[in-house]
C-alpha cells in the first residue's frame, strides 16, 4: 500500500529505461596470480536520475540508474579433471547508480568522451566459480558489490549510440570470511531511446 501511494503520482513514461546496454566481458586478474576464463554476457537496462548533477565551462556530471542480467560462463574443458571445484555457469544480476563525467566540447564532430563510476549490489545464483586451480574462485556469498569504471565515446545527438570499456569489480568488501573477488574488462553496446 505504501509503494502504491509513493507512486501514484509517477508516470507510466517515467518508468520506462532511457537506453539499453550489450555487453561482453573477459575474466583478467590484475592484482592476483589467478587463471581463470570466464566470460561475461550482459544485458543492462538504466533510467537517467539527473541532468545536471553540477557542470562547468568544459565538464557535465550526470546520474542513472542501472539494473543489469548477466551470464557469466566458463571456457574451462570440464572432462580434463572432473575434480575442478566451482560453477561454470553463474546467473548475476544487479543494480547500481552511476555517475557520468561527460567533456562539454566534442571530441570529433558530435562524438564527446565520458566517464562513468559506479558503485551497486549484485547477487550471483552461485558462490564458487570454476578456475583452472582446484581450489575455485570463492566469492565468500552470493551478495556482492559491483564496481565500475567505464571510459566511453557518446556518438552524438544525431546518432543514439554509445560505445564504452572499461573494468567490473565483484566482490564482497570483506564482509565474508571468504573475498577472492571478481573482475572483468568489458565492452559495452549502448542505445539510446
Amino acid at each position: 500500500m505504501l509503494v502504491f501511494a509513493l507512486t501514484t503520482g509517477v508516470s507510466h513514461a517515467a518508468w520506462q529505461p532511457d537506453r539499453v546496454s550489450f555487453s561482453y566481458g573477459q575474466f583478467i586478474s590484475p592484482l592476483a596470480d589467478r587463471n581463470a576464463e570466464i566470460d561475461q554476457y550482459r544485458l543492462g537496462l538504466a533510467w537517467k536520475l539527473s541532468d545536471e548533477l553540477w557542470s562547468s565551462d568544459s565538464l557535465l556530471i550526470q546520474s542513472y540508474a542501472e539494473l543489469a542480467l548477466s551470464q557469466w560462463k566458463s571456457r574451462l574443458n570440464a572432462t580434463e579433471d572432473s575434480r575442478r571445484i566451482g560453477a561454470d555457469s553463474v546467473k548475476q544480476m544487479s543494480l547500481s547508480p552511476v555517475f557520468r563525467f561527460t567533456s562539454i566540447n566534442p571530441l570529433l564532430g558530435e562524438t564527446s568522451p565520458f566517464l562513468d563510476l559506479g558503485v551497486g549490489i549484485s547477487y550471483q545464483s552461485e558462490e564458487d566459480i570454476e578456475q583452472q586451480h582446484l581450489s575455485g574462485i570463492n566469492m565468500g556469498g552470493q551478495w556482492q558489490f559491483e564496481t565500475r569504471v567505464m571510459i566511453g565515446l557518446s556518438l552524438g545527438e544525431s546518432s543514439p549510440f554509445e560505445v564504452s570499456y572499461g573494468w567490473m569489480h565483484y566482490s564482497n568488501a570483506n564482509l565474508n570470511d571468504e573475498n577472492e573477488g571478481l573482475d572483468f574488462q568489458t565492452l559495452q553496446m549502448t542505445y539510446l531511446f
